[in-house]
């Protein structure tokens, strides 16, 4: 049910901002963002849901808990990256939006050196 009321939300804001651009341009971009952050506060109880669950699968690995952090934060780093992404493009900074999209990677390649590593030590060890 919580999909239904953000797409209600979403489908609002359209008409809002169709209204809105009509006679102040400028204002459609804040009115996107607005709509952008009440979706995000929609989702925080998913997100909570979401978080109680990794917890309880992270307390239940034996093998590999050393990683289950680096991958969250990966997601976390994507999720970030792409939505940020998403309102530069909203706000019709395609090229900031590139940027942001090209630092999330960045970000990424860093945190996941780690799991590089690990695999490489592996792949040695076999050979």
């Amino acid at each position: 049910m919580e999909i239904l009321r953000i797409a209600a939300l979403a489908l609002c804001a359209v008409i809002l901002i169709v209204l809105v651009k009509s006679y102040k341009p400028e204002f459609g971009v804040y009115t996107a963002i607005g709509c952008s952050l009440l979706i995000l506060y929609f989702l925080v109880d998913s997100l909570k849901y979401a978080f109680s669950y990794m917890a309880e699968l992270y307390e239940r690995l034996d093998y590999g808990k050393a990683y289950f952090p680096i991958i969250i934060k990966i997601l976390a780093i994507a999720y970030i990256t792409e939505f940020t992404a998403q309102l530069c493009r909203d706000a019709g900074e395609s090229s900031i939006a590139s940027k942001v999209e090209l630092a999330g990677k960045v970000i990424i390649f860093c945190v996941a050196i780690p799991v590089f590593l690990s695999i490489l030590n592996l792949v040695e060890q076999l050979l």
